[in-house]
């Protein structure tokens, strides 16, 4: 338990977090690489590389200082990094290394003497920080290792098939190497880990599930990212280039971004590749329901992107859900342009609904906005963000 004196000095401190946390951030991650190489092969460097990491850092840092007299406000946050850190495979044995380098850090970023009473509070609070996320991870961990089929850690996994989805989409259907197969909440991710030729490092990414919780195989479906300023993506290039047989490894399902069964009207936007999880909503609620009630809105830059294109209207044809597609450019879609509040207006359900999407995190806010605008309460928009990121504002 905090004292009120150590709560008092962290929350003096969130004014100075939010101005120089960026700062101190990469600071941070300066020692941390420089003393411990080994992380490297959980960190994604391609953030660091970008600064997006340091930002992310900092802002979790200030919200922490922010709320630490109501932890309670914390609990999304909390709960969201802990799914990404069970992806990852971090480990209690992580924390106290990290906490070191960043408490270096703000020592050594605000000249302090190493007796400074707010390295003390500091430390006092990073450790109540770190038992909350271990505690929260372990369940992850043993929740996933006790459901039948699951396991802790990575597993290695084979790649059964690949599928073209669109230009510059492939679909990997992956098969476990014993076997054994935990089911998964639709929206939840896997943690993919290669280790790349000539690299010194694991690299591990966060994949949506695409496929319906139930079948005998994991689908990820992977944009290749090549348009990346410092470095072009290394795991979707790796597994566009992979073949049937190849091996990845894989930690079980995690995520808190899932489907909700509550009897309301859903409603499911994509931007890009990220229909990866709201395409697993889609197939778990036609699988156990008629068409009826369901919206799936598709944002495309054109046909040739259109990802899953014959699959989904395969869907429609069958099942008679409402399926609208928006191209950036160019004819075949229901709309050209970007969506705006008309557009959605008109193919939004009338009545209550949830609303589910994922893409871009400018596409997301713009939806978010729009939806908010129409009327949607914030409890019923739900939607996912990968990589470092801060929430969305509406």
């Amino acid at each position: 338990m905090l004292t009120e004196e150590t709560i008092k000095s962290v929350k003096e401190t969130a004014p100075l977090l939010a101005e120089h946390g960026v700062n101190i951030t990469e600071l941070f991650y300066t020692k941390l690489f420089s003393n411990h190489p080994e992380l490297k092969h959980i960190f994604n460097m391609s953030n660091q590389a970008q600064g997006d990491q340091a930002k992310a850092l900092a802002e979790s840092v200030f919200l922490y200082a922010a709320h630490i007299d109501n932890l309670d406000e914390l609990r999304p946050m909390v709960k969201r990094i802990a799914h990404k850190h069970a992806s990852l495979n971090v480990l209690p044995e992580h924390y106290p290394i990290v906490g070191k380098y960043l408490l270096e850090a703000i020592q050594d970023y605000f000249d302090l003497p190493e007796d400074a009473i707010l390295l003390k509070h500091w430390g006092l609070a990073y450790e109540a920080l770190a038992s909350i996320f271990i505690n929260v991870e372990e369940a992850i961990y043993q929740d996933n290792a006790i459901k039948e089929g699951g396991w802790r850690g990575f597993k290695r996994f084979l790649i059964d098939q690949v599928v073209d989805d669109a230009e510059g989409v492939k679909s990997f259907h992956l098969v476990p190497d014993d076997s054994q197969l935990v089911t998964f909440e639709p929206g939840q991710y896997v943690g993919v880990k290669i280790k790349p030729a000539n690299d010194d490092y694991d690299e591990i990414r966060q994949y949506s599930l695409s496929n319906s919780p139930g079948e005998e195989h994991y689908r990820i479906t992977v944009k290749a990212e090549k348009n990346l300023e410092e470095t072009p993506g290394k795991v979707s290039n790796y597994l566009h280039s992979a073949k049937a047989g190849d091996e990845v490894w894989l930690q079980p399902p995690t995520g808190d971004f899932v489907l909700k069964r509550n009897g309301r009207s859903k409603v499911f936007i994509a931007g890009g590749v990220g229909m990866t999880p709201v395409m697993s909503m889609l197939l778990e609620t036609l699988k156990n329901s008629s068409g009826q009630g369901v919206t799936f809105i598709q944002c495309c830059r054109n046909e040739a992107h259109h990802i899953m294109k014959n699959e989904l209207y395969a869907l429609q044809e069958d099942h008679g859900f409402q399926y609208y597609v928006a191209y950036s450019m160019g004819a075949g879609g229901d709309y050209e342009g970007a969506l705006n509040r008309d557009v959605l207006n008109a193919w939004l359900p009338e009545g209550e609904a949830d609303i589910y999407f994922c893409g871009p995190k400018g596409f997301m806010a713009d939806v978010n906005r729009l939806c908010q605008e129409l009327g949607y309460e914030e409890e019923h928009l739900h939607y996912e963000v990968f990589g470092p990121t801060t929430k969305l504002e509406a």
